[in-house]
């Protein structure tokens, strides 16, 4: 009786191991975040994009192993079509953290973007996206409007120069008058 009953609770140990290694093994995935920074979430046409990834290997039991990550980065405008895509292998443990900066071509359309970030290990893959905007390219005009403030100052000081000289003449020109009395 005694023999059965080890004999049982061995095989329940047995059967939980396995359960377990494989609940472990289905748990096992990548957590991917895409952040673009607050000064870079609105760009002019030909400024590059810049991407801060995290990536996070949960269920990865070995942490003395460096696991090689494929990253994918893809631009897509809003109806999904590819504008650009870069790719690069990283290696981690736990953690993969990357800044990317990516050319975006110089004639690209105003118009709301996403940048999508695709990591992959093996047959496990996240992915993840953030959105950012191309507005007009108003380099010229602010050239212009800062030549025109420029020379508003400008104007304003000499005519401030020339107030004093004659502020000035005017002071001498009395106390000539009040000298010579």
């Amino acid at each position: 009786m005694l023999k059965k009953r080890l004999g049982f609770i061995l095989l329940l140990v047995g059967l939980l191991t396995v359960l377990l290694s494989t609940a472990v093994k289905a748990q096992e995935l990548l957590l991917v975040d895409v952040e673009i920074p607050e000064g870079y979430q609105q760009l002019k046409q030909g400024d590059p994009i810049l991407a801060e990834t995290q990536i996070i290997l949960v269920g990865n039991n070995r942490t003395d192993t460096i696991i090689d990550v494929l990253i994918e980065y893809m631009i897509k405008d809003k109806e999904g079509n590819l504008i650009t895509k870069v790719s690069e292998t990283k290696g981690g443990v736990v953690r993969i953290q990357t800044v990317k900066e990516l050319q975006l071509p110089a004639d690209l359309p105003m118009g709301v973007y996403s940048i999508t970030t695709k990591a992959s290990y093996k047959d496990i893959a996240g992915e993840t996206s953030a959105s950012f905007k191309i507005t007009r390219n108003l380099g010229q005009e602010q050239f212009s409007s800062s030549f025109f403030n420029t020379r508003n100052l400008l104007i304003l000081l000499l005519l401030g120069i020339i107030t004093l000289i004659f502020l000035s003449a005017y002071q001498f020109w009395r106390i000539g008058r009040l000298y010579h009395k």
